[in-house]
């Protein structure tokens, strides 16, 4: 094992190479706003759409309306909101995955507002000691199976 300044050195390294590979423009940033605020907009409207269409096509009565309280049943209301919410949820978090990684494909690098911070000290040391526990179960796992299939 290397001492803790050949360590940071060669993260050094490695973080400028990475820099070097993936140049940032300073057009990075209102490019991804753009691409994301855009992409979201337009998934929120399909998916509005497409939970409107399919109320209607599954119960065959119009969307309920808020405020709408002498014609629609509250749990008409509830149902619709809640399904037409988790459409709209996962239509926006799958089109920001796909624009992230097109940004990603084009550019060489995530966008810097989805950036990892950098992990601290204690994150470190629990994931070696998660790494560690990991091995050894595996370790252990393989010694079983070994064991009960006669070492095979």
């Amino acid at each position: 094992m290397g001492s803790k300044d050949t360590k940071k050195a060669v993260s050094r390294a490695k973080a400028k190479a990475e820099d070097a590979a993936a140049p940032r423009t300073p057009l990075g940033g209102p490019v991804w706003k753009v691409l994301s605020i855009g992409s979201t907009i337009l998934a929120t409207k399909i998916a509005t759409d497409a939970a409107q269409k399919g109320w209607k096509l599954a119960t065959g009565r119009n969307v309920p309306v808020k405020g709408d309280f002498e014609r629609e049943r509250t749990r008409d209301v509830l149902l619709f909101t809640a399904l037409s919410s988790m459409a709209v949820a996962t239509a926006r978090v799958a089109v920001e995955r796909g624009a992230a990684s097109y940004y990603r494909r084009s550019t060489g690098h995530l966008p810097k507002a989805l950036e990892d911070d950098k992990a601290s000290p204690t994150d470190k040391k629990a994931a070696r000691k998660l790494a560690k526990g990991k091995a050894k179960a595996q370790h252990a796992t393989r010694k079983a199976i070994d064991k009960a299939t006669g070492g095979r």
